[in-house]
């Protein structure tokens, strides 16, 4: 199994390091994506990608970080994409969820960061929440030099899924496929085309059933695996073909 989008740099889960580490190297995991969310998280994603040969990176500033964004992290980033073991921008975007949040700054970061994908030529992982009417007419506006993305955390709805797939992105579901109650995205999940998905977990967030409650560690996304299997009409073991395939054709630098 692969979990394509798994913050194993987030202080969360510093005590479950060895566990998670170990689990790649019993091939309990094929591989883990760490994205980054902030300046701290960048420099332990790639040093965690350049550490473990199982695990890649992904950096960028998260959207609720963009007051953070300067000329000193963007010579960052310009610097370390290049680097084998970084496999994507990520993750960045749009989040008007919390309150008070600034709009203008995080457009304008969310723009400069995918300017600097589209230069790299490195795919992105867009973080969206509460956020898509602004999202997907930036994007639409700016698709110019645009090597792809995926929507990740999925937990919206079909009409946005159908843009979304319009675009030519990926989308990405976690552990909230799992939840009670969510028929409706699981209803999303079924719609979007086999070749145009990816699982995570999102750890340490959102533990799939029987885990909520718990801490998420990329182990967990088996959980995500058995329900997806299910509800794509698949055996288990035609469902991790498709996903790595999935992940090695959207994730250029991707070697597993």
């Amino acid at each position: 199994m692969i979990d394509t989008h798994a913050h194993i740099n987030h202080e969360r889960l510093e005590s479950f390091l060895p566990e998670i580490i170990n689990s790649l190297n019993e091939k309990k995991l094929k591989c883990i994506i760490c994205p980054s969310y902030d300046k701290k998280s960048a420099n332990k994603a790639l040093e965690f990608s350049q550490k473990y040969e199982k695990v890649f990176g992904a950096l960028a500033i998260h959207p609720t970080e963009s007051q953070f964004y300067d000329e000193e992290f963007e010579h960052f980033l310009t610097k370390n994409l290049s680097d084998k073991k970084i496999v994507a921008l990520g993750e960045y975007g749009l989040d008007y969820h919390f309150l008070p949040f600034d709009k203008d700054t995080q457009i304008e970061v969310f723009l400069k960061q995918l300017n600097i994908a589209k230069k790299q030529k490195i795919q992105s992982i867009f973080h969206v929440r509460d956020a898509f009417d602004d999202f997907l007419p930036l994007l639409k506006q700016n698709l110019g030099g645009f090597c792809g993305g995926v929507v990740h955390c999925y937990d919206s709805s079909l009409e946005n899924a159908k843009k979304i797939l319009d675009l030519g992105l990926m989308i990405s579901f976690t552990g909230i496929l799992t939840f009670k109650q969510r028929e409706e995205l699981r209803e999303v999940f079924k719609y979007v085309p086999n070749d145009r998905f990816m699982l995570e977990t999102d750890s340490p967030y959102l533990a799939p059933v029987p885990f909520r409650g718990q801490v998420c560690i990329p182990m967990m996304v088996e959980e995500v695996y058995k329900l997806s299997a299910t509800l794509k009409n698949l055996k288990i073991e035609e469902l991790k073909e498709l996903l790595e395939k999935n992940a090695k054709t959207f994730f250029k630098k991707l070697v597993i």
